[in-house]
């Protein structure tokens, strides 16, 4: 069932509406009749904003069409979506998307932690879930989350509608923690979201490798390393001789889903935390969208799927989405290793210019060449105290900095 909210600003304004009210009245000042300001409204599902978004969406961006935005609300079980159009005259004039999930202790892997911390986040988290609200998609990152029309506002000014619009589904839904990723982001924004109370506490790291021209196939990678990792990556590469790769296709897919999702399941579970997981069908879904943009490949040993990953290619990259491995056979094949040269090999081929390797296990991606990029979110927290909210950010940033090290392999 669709949920939604509208609302017809006037003078009077209630404390869930303050931010987003004052945010249109100055944006159109020189508006004076309250039926010519922005309307806006808010949906729990695409569905309910499908034509507005059609009209929006003129680059025919695929992560804001209502076929994606579609296959995300089934594929995502732990994440519930809010739509949120802001009219003008009738017409729409900005289209911007949150995804909402609640965290408990269950989110964390907290088999290798002390004792003390183990009871810090159970007591903590389940004595208060939090509930995160987060623009735009919680799984990727540099992905789209807004449209507009450039002829009414500008990045500047959707940028303040969209944190507008976060203020307002925070106080309706008393969400805890807001983050905004992936906005228009300038100088004059940034001091706008630090007045309003977002900070950037902690800066995260996506995993990046720079393709050079001079590699004509992976093994021109191979030979562009040093010494050191060129004989282990050929120790590493001669155990895939063993193991047949394949490129899925929309049928295989399907076929192996039950699978892939056990293998998907065994890196989520063993990652230090996790957001969410996503459903059994989530790969299949974006192969059917995105056809040849979206490439999952299988390793098979004696006709049995044990590892798999899925990329995004882009114009200007192939990007590693999410990977699975049987950890139980990941010694004898280096799974997880082949899987990044594999990436590796495909960048080359489709001759990109970048291999982008995510957010986790640093040190075996800086083993490869990549370096970290680092990307700032904006957060505004409520109701959590100043030292619970310092103590968190210590331990997401500790999750890795302690394990990796920057690396040079290429000569």
């Amino acid at each position: 069932m669709n949920s939604a909210g509208t609302a017809v600003l006037t003078d009077k304004t209630l404390y869930d509406d303050c931010l987003i009210s004052s945010c249109i009245k100055r944006l159109f000042k020189g508006h004076t009749k309250s039926r010519e300001l922005p309307q806006y409204i808010i949906c729990n599902e695409v569905a309910g904003i499908r034509n507005e978004l059609g009209r929006l969406n003129t680059h025919k961006t695929i992560e804001l069409s209502y076929d994606y935005l579609s296959a995300m609300e089934q594929s995502l079980p732990g994440a519930g979506f809010r739509y949120v159009v802001f009219h003008k005259n009738s017409a729409p004039i900005l289209f911007c998307y949150f995804q909402t999930f609640t965290l408990t202790s269950k989110n964390f892997n907290l088999n290798n932690n002390k004792p003390f911390i183990k009871g810090i986040v159970h007591f903590f988290l389940d004595l208060k879930k939090i509930k995160a609200l987060i623009a735009g998609n919680a799984l990727r990152n540099e992905t789209p989350c807004y449209c507009y029309d450039s002829s009414v506002i500008n990045g500047n000014e959707a940028t303040e509608l969209i944190a507008s619009a976060a203020e307002k589904i925070a106080a309706d839904e008393k969400i805890t923690a807001v983050l905004l990723k992936d906005i228009p982001a300038s100088g004059h924004t940034m001091k706008w979201l630090s007045a309003h109370g977002y900070t950037a506490p902690m800066a995260d790291r996506l995993m990046t490798l720079a393709m050079n021209k001079e590699w004509a196939s992976l093994p021109g990678y191979v030979s562009a390393l040093s010494r050191k990792y060129k004989t282990r990556a050929n120790k590493i590469l001669a155990l895939r001789d063993g193991l047949s790769i394949e490129a899925l296709n929309e049928k295989t897919v399907t076929a192996n889903q039950r699978q892939m999702n056990r293998l998907y399941k065994n890196v989520v579970e063993n990652q230090p935390f996790a957001l969410t997981s996503v459903g059994e069908d989530h790969f299949a879904k974006l192969k059917a969208l995105y056809k040849d943009d979206f490439e999952i490949f299988g390793f098979f040993a004696d006709k049995k799927l044990i590892a798999f990953y899925s990329a995004f290619v882009t114009p200007a990259a192939y990007e590693i989405y999410y990977v699975g491995f049987d950890y139980q056979l990941n010694d004898q094949y280096q799974l997880y290793f082949n899987i990044l040269f594999s990436g590796v090999e495909r960048a080359i081929s489709l001759g990109k210019g970048q291999l982008k390797l995510g957010r986790t296990s640093f040190d075996s991606k800086a083993s490869l060449g990549a370096k970290p990029v680092e990307i700032s979110y904006f957060i505004k927290t409520m109701n959590i105290p100043t030292v619970a909210i310092n103590w968190f950010v210590n331990y997401f940033s500790a999750m890795e900095d302690g394990k990796w090290k920057l690396r040079n392999p290429l000569k």
